[in-house]
């Protein structure tokens, strides 16, 4: 069992602790970080922006609880830009313990749900390195759409990395239907009567 819980609300003890734990399986996806970045006392910090950038609406930023307990696995929806754009970028970390469970497929469901309907989003994006086929598959599964290859698009472990960029674009509401213009009305039974009514 898993539950999604927003950043703040969780212990940063246990975040810390999930990326202590997963730091070489993250780090060639990650930007380089400082033995610091590893701390409770890092996501303290971390807590108290996620809950003034949730509250402003800057950006939205979950933890994958195992068991209502552990950390397993961490959602960011950021570099949320409003205006015409309404567009926000996505991101996702998930302890290799629990890969092949769909446990981040419907933590992503669920994060998705909430963007395009209680925060007002129109666009999502995710941008996966080729080589990362595992995370692909998950977004195509999600119904992501491929929108192409963007060159040294961020730097990672060191390096400029090459990205493909998948978008999600929140479905329009259904256009109302169209009114009933009553042409050619038959003659109900009532008609007839007074029809026949005027012949007789």
């Amino acid at each position: 069992m898993f539950e999604l819980v927003v950043l703040h609300e969780c212990e940063p003890k246990r975040i810390a602790q999930f990326l202590t734990i997963n730091r070489e399986r993250f780090q060639p996806y990650s930007p380089t970080r400082s033995d610091n970045y590893f701390t409770a006392s890092h996501w303290r910090a971390a807590c108290r922006r996620s809950k003034t950038e949730y509250r402003d609406g800057t950006a939205y930023r979950f933890c994958i609880l195992h068991r209502n307990e552990e950390v397993i696995g961490k959602i960011d929806l950021d570099q949320v830009m409003r205006g015409p754009f309404e567009s926000a970028s996505i991101g996702y970390l998930l302890d290799r313990r629990h890969e092949g469970q769909s446990v981040m497929r419907r933590a992503l469901e669920e994060v998705l749900g909430m963007a395009f309907n209680e925060f007002g989003l129109n666009r999502i994006q995710a941008a996966i390195m080729p080589e990362n086929t595992r995370s692909q598959a998950l977004v195509n599964r999600l119904g992501f759409r491929k929108i192409g290859l963007a060159e040294r698009y961020l730097k990672l472990d060191g390096d400029w990395r090459d990205h493909m960029l998948n978008e999600f674009v929140a479905k329009p509401p259904p256009a109302p239907a169209p009114e009933t213009v009553e042409t050619g009305k038959k003659a109900g039974s009532a008609d007839r009567k007074k029809a026949s009514s005027k012949q007789s």
